[in-house]
């Protein structure tokens, strides 16, 4: 006899994924980009989750949608949670692509799953990464020339 307590209820017994706790864990993981757009302000794009293979598209259109706002861009990256390759070169991408087209983003980049990453490759002193959306968004609108 199977352990129920591993197993839902319904007509079809499926397992149901648990935490370290025993806790039901998430079936998937949560992706979102908030906007914030304000007259005369920069567009803010607040990423939550991880960016990998599956999320990566998705930010990748966002971005190549709003990085030629007559404002700027900034990309706010503290609440994600992982940062896989596909979506450093994301970054990398917008990057190279702002400075042929003269386009003005920054990224924010304040927790350890986004910092990590960076740093191994080397690309903290090559994007416009800041710590804070404030500094961010100062130096997105000109109004400071350097905060990171």
């Amino acid at each position: 006899m199977y352990n129920t307590s591993l197993w839902t209820g319904g007509e079809v017994n499926t397992p149901r994924p648990r935490g370290p706790s025993g806790q039901q864990s998430l079936p998937a993981p949560f992706f979102d980009i908030d906007v914030t757009r304000q007259p005369d302000m920069p567009v803010v794009a607040h990423v939550i989750g991880p960016i990998d293979l599956l999320t990566a598209p998705a930010l990748r259109l966002f971005v190549d949608d709003n990085v030629t706002d007559d404002h700027g861009m900034v990309l706010d990256l503290s609440e994600v949670d992982f940062l896989a390759a596909s979506g450093l070169t994301v970054l990398t991408d917008t990057e190279a692509r702002a400075v042929r087209e003269h386009l003005t983003w920054a990224v924010v980049a304040n927790t350890r799953p986004v910092l990590r990453p960076l740093d191994l490759l080397g690309l903290r002193g090559q994007l416009p990464t800041f710590s804070s959306v404030g500094h961010a968004m100062a130096a997105v609108s000109g109004t400071v020339t350097s905060c990171r």
